[in-house]
């Protein structure tokens, strides 16, 4: 015996832990109104006083209409049609400009969510990107919020709404005959209860349809960005028939929520058929009895079909309000997140803009007794040092897995050093914020990332206010200007998704001419020619001849034909 109160005693508190965390993430979901909140709740608050005004408004007509046909008292008649029809107009005119204000409101909190996601977004450490797929991402920014936007663009309003009507049908339904509206309260309080019932089944769902959606996103993204290889091998065949189960699988739940709702709604109009009758049966007895009058009785029916209908639209959609609330915790988690700092190193910067001792001027980077690893892992560096000097180019060579890449990710503040310091023309990066030191390099990756936009926007990245001068002067540096000339559109042409409508070499030497726009003393180029075939490697390397001596540049390279254009190679083992 006491094995099984200790098992209920353990599911009533499981149950008391889910509504206490619907209840702050419900909070929550209201404190990022801040003080529009007010507005909001006022604008909903009117729109339900005002509405029921207006149903009011008819059920008391009702109620004259049939005391004065027993009365005979025909001549007050007009006059209160004429209250009642101004009533209800100024009723609904107010309806409207409370709607209009509610609206905005909404459009504006979603408008403030979605900045607010974005900003993270794009403030994350760049760890993250590397443990977390980019179809997850998405998922938060595209499925989660818009569910978490339902919340104040519907999903509240459909419960709160009905709560307040209740109510303000109440008052005057309980002062025509407390007793009857006594009896099909109570009627209705059973009906909600049994409507309640969903309320964790359809919670469950939304969790399960958001978790699903992720898969979906995520290997429907994989899918796309790698449809040459999924042409051509088995693989996928097998992620098209991956993405095909989770659709099944999306379908069956949204299946199971689409029944929970369907029961909703036919426990819905049983009840309201229960309660008719309920209603006719007690309110002829209470006349009969002298309890109410048959004026006060037809007042109340017609005010008790709204009353029940919108009784009955707070068990249904109080499930879709905590369903939301699922997905507006995927949004809270997101946005939760630790952004990337202003410093990695100092929580207040020490900032400096100018060179920090007398040999920036001949010192471009200065790596000094560095050491690093990814978290638990083997350091990658162990108290290395590097230095380069102003306007030498230097190639980095070493065999896979020796840490060139990472090198790059440290010198671009991608990830913070255990130990040592790095000084990027004598801005030390311990003392300066991170957009001050990637101010001084300017990255080409091993595979640029081109816009789906023109060649013309996808140089001007690099400096966003250049001008059309600047921009081919870039690209003759860049050895782009002859090609882009000979494109359809010329600069103007579009490059395609991630620029696949341009061959690897093109790619590349637009995102030199991007890096040459920049304007930066530095430039960072990670196994820039490893990926071309021998021409195109020989029109990077032109543009790379043309830098030198302008600009300090740093080359991770393996070609032997690229690293020959180094002033001096630098071995890492």
């Amino acid at each position: 015996m006491p094995k099984c109160t200790g098992m209920i005693c353990a599911d009533v508190s499981a149950e008391m832990e889910k509504i206490m965390e619907n209840y702050r993430l419900f909070i929550h979901s209201m404190k990022v109104m801040g003080r529009r909140l007010y507005i909001y709740l006022g604008a909903v608050f009117v729109m339900s006083v005002s509405i029921s005004m207006f149903s009011i408004m008819g059920s008391m007509l009702m109620k004259s209409v049939v005391d004065i046909s027993q009365s005979g008292e025909y001549q007050r008649l007009s006059v209160i049609i004429a209250v009642i029809i101004a009533a209800g107009t100024a009723s609904l005119l107010i309806y409207r400009a409370a709607a209009v204000c509610y609206n905005v409101e909404a459009k504006k909190v979603y408008g403030k969510l979605s900045e607010s996601v974005l900003e993270v977004a794009v403030r994350l450490p760049y760890s993250y990107y590397e443990k977390h797929h980019s179809g997850e991402i998405m998922s938060k920014i595209s499925y989660d919020l818009i569910k978490m936007g339902d919340i104040y663009g519907s999903r509240l309003r459909r419960v709160v709404m009905p709560l307040l009507q209740v109510a303000a049908f109440l008052v005057p339904m309980f002062y025509l005959s407390w007793q009857l509206t006594l009896c099909l309260a109570a009627v209705n309080v059973l009906m909600m209860g049994t409507e309640m019932l969903l309320l964790e089944p359809m919670h469950m769902v939304s969790r399960k349809l958001s978790t699903v959606n992720v898969g979906i996103t995520s290997r429907l993204s994989d899918l796309l960005q790698g449809m040459e290889q999924a042409r051509m091998y088995d693989g996928g065949r097998q992620t098209v028939g991956e993405i095909k189960k989770l659709n099944h699988d999306y379908a069956k739940k949204s299946n199971k929520k689409i029944i929970y709702t369907a029961c909703l709604e036919c426990s819905g109009k049983g009840f309201e058929l229960l309660c008719s009758l309920v209603f006719l049966v007690i309110g002829i007895g209470f006349v009969n009895k002298g309890y109410t009058t048959l004026g006060a009785l037809t007042a109340i029916y017609t005010m008790y079909g709204s009353f029940s209908f919108q009784f009955l639209q707070i068990g249904k959609y109080v499930p879709e309000l905590v369903g939301c609330l699922a997905n507006a915790k995927n949004v809270f988690d997101f946005l939760d997140e630790t952004g990337e700092p202003q410093n990695w190193y100092a929580d207040k910067l020490l900032v400096k803009t100018t060179p920090s001792d007398e040999t920036a001027d001949e010192t471009a980077i200065d790596i000094d007794s560095i050491t690093f690893s990814y978290g638990k892992n083997a350091d990658v560096f162990d108290n290395f040092s590097l230095r380069i000097n102003s306007g030498e180019c230097v190639a980095i060579t070493g065999a896979s897995g020796c840490g060139k890449t990472t090198l790059s990710k440290l010198l671009l503040e991608l990830y913070p050093l255990d130990r040592g310091t790095i000084k990027v023309n004598g801005l030390n990066i311990r003392e300066c914020s991170l957009a001050q030191i990637r101010e001084q390099i300017a990255y080409v990756p091993q595979e640029p990332y081109l816009f789906n936009a023109s060649v013309k926007d996808n140089i001007r990245m690099g400096k966003p206010d250049a001008t059309d001068e600047e921009i081919i002067k870039a690209a003759i540096q860049a050895n782009a200007h002859e090609f882009i000339e000979a494109l359809s559109e010329g600069y103007d042409t579009n490059v395609g998704e991630r620029g696949n409508l341009l061959s690897g070499g093109q790619r590349q030497r637009i995102a030199i001419a991007r890096a040459v726009l920049k304007d930066a003393p530095v430039i960072l180029m990670d196994e820039a020619t490893s990926a071309l075939d021998n021409e195109s490697e020989q029109a990077v390397n032109a543009a790379l001849k043309s830098l030198r001596g302008n600009r300090t540049i740093l080359m991770i390279a393996h070609r032997p034909s690229t690293i020959r254009l180094a002033d001096r190679v630098c071995c890492i083992e």
